[in-house]
């Protein structure tokens, strides 16, 4: 089949140079809800409280690294070590500090932090597998238990010097004017609204306070600063780490996008500089009734994008076990060595790796006229995490034509024309197509060039 590839004429230029295509992450894509997964919790009281655990430990861990860097430079890059760290934050395998003092700390934190009456409220609420919580009311979850956290670490870090034993901890203290009590005799869609209210409420109370206390900053004062950044982390922690907690559901996963149609005056325009770009035509090779590309290493298959408003569901607490990069055990083991019966609930892995590909080929209906086609990269062993690991160089016979847009220059299809001779096309082997827009019919048609010139 063919398939076509909106280009502008420096990326058209690149991409014969190099002969190659570019395999982007989902951030790099014009949709914000590239690879999207609708992520949601629900699990027994070990798994809430394996979670947790890992939460406060998690938050230890960053105040210790930030407390250790900000000392050894003296404090000249706090801020922007600080910052850095909301990209961090997760302690994935605890147990790879078995052999330092670090794991009997992370040991007593998670066992004083669960037996705190707010952790406990929680867990009894959502430990009866029975509610689904999503990514917001997850981030409520963990804001009523933050400075619960806050307060734990804090009295840790003065026992072992790195905090002073005069700062006051307690400033944390800021209670949410909700119980769990009032949300056991509600509705699921009204206890997701009271606390979307909420949420939005504590948000923009805590972000007014932030943006007072820059605007009113003391750069001298050491004290004040650390304050800054106690409650700046007190805001940010709970939502960095629900979004980590999402992302490390699954590999990194990179594509090329195609599309079946050279016709799509959107595309023209979105994807090749308003008409004035070209599309490539690539052949794909046909193999038992699916479609593939070659490269040099290896063939990838080509599939259809699916437009569709239901996006794919997943349980963050099923997914543990096919992780390789932590252990499921530590996540899933609650206060006195309990486990989780999700670690013996049957699932196979089909189903998860379903998932990890069909989320690459899934788009919202907004995008249908696209009519797209990609080639996906699965990058299960974190081997394509640079970019230029992630240029392929595919079969050169796999270019088969072009077609220039309805602003196309001159001096641009000279410029192409030139590129494509060095690469050894000639305009005897080679399709070329000219993009005309038909006033009578108001729509994109293509019609074969004729190119009687000799490019040298």
């Amino acid at each position: 089949m063919k398939l076509y590839r909106y280009r502008t004429i420096k990326s058209a230029l690149l991409e014969l140079e190099d002969g190659a295509f570019y395999f982007a992450e989902p951030a790099e894509l014009n949709d914000p809800l590239e690879g999207y997964l609708k992520i949601y919790w629900q699990g027994d009281a070990p798994a809430w409280q394996g979670l947790l655990k890992n939460f406060v430990c998690s938050l230890f861990y960053n105040l210790q690294t930030y407390l250790l860097t900000a000392r050894h430079f003296q404090g000249v890059s706090r801020e922007n070590f600080f910052g850095d760290l909301q990209s961090k934050n997760i302690l994935f395998d605890s147990h790879r500090f078995e052999d330092s003092p670090l794991s009997q700390i992370f040991r007593e934190l998670g066992e004083q932090f669960l037996t705190q009456d707010k952790v406990r409220e929680v867990v009894e609420f959502y430990g009866d597998d029975k509610i689904k919580c999503y990514g917001r009311e997850m981030e409520f979850i963990l804001r009523t238990v933050i400075d619960a956290a806050f307060i734990i670490c804090v009295g840790k870090l003065k026992s072992l010097g790195l905090i002073r034993a005069d700062f006051d901890g307690n400033f944390f203290d800021v209670e949410y004017e909700i119980s769990f009590a009032e949300l056991k005799n509600i509705s699921d869609d009204a206890r997701k609204q009271r606390i979307d209210e909420l949420e939005n409420l504590n948000c923009d109370m805590m972000e007014s306070g932030l943006l007072g206390l820059k605007l009113n900053r003391r750069p001298s004062d050491t004290r004040y600063l650390f304050k800054q950044h106690m409650l700046w982390l007190r805001f940010i922690f709970p939502r960095t780490y629900v979004e980590q907690l999402k992302e490390i559901m699954y590999p990194n996963g990179y594509v090329v996008c195609f599309s079946d149609t050279p016709t799509n005056s959107a595309m023209w325009g979105n994807y090749a500089d308003n008409h004035r770009g070209v599309c490539f035509i690539y052949e794909t090779e046909n193999l038992g009734g699916r479609e593939f590309i070659n490269f040099a290493a290896k063939s990838l298959e080509v599939k259809p994008v699916k437009y569709c408003k239901q996006v794919i569901e997943r349980n963050f607490f099923d997914t543990l076990r096919h992780l390789s990069f932590l252990r499921a055990e530590d996540w899933l083991t609650g206060l006195g060595g309990r486990k989780s019966k999700k670690l013996t609930a049957p699932e196979s892995s089909a189903g998860y790796d379903d998932d990890y590909q069909e989320k690459f080929y899934r788009k919202m209906t907004d995008w249908h006229h696209e009519r797209e086609y990609r080639i996906f990269l699965a990058d299960r062993f974190y081997r394509y995490a640079d970019k230029f690991a992630r240029h392929w160089k595919y079969d050169s016979k796999t270019l088969t034509g072009l077609v220039f847009g309805i602003r196309t220059t001159l001096d641009d299809k000279l410029e192409l024309l030139r590129k494509l001779a060095r690469l050894g096309k000639s305009v005897g082997n080679f399709d070329f197509f000219q993009a005309e827009y038909d006033d009578e019919t108001q729509i994109i048609s293509i019609r074969e060039k004729l190119l009687l010139t000799k490019i040298t």
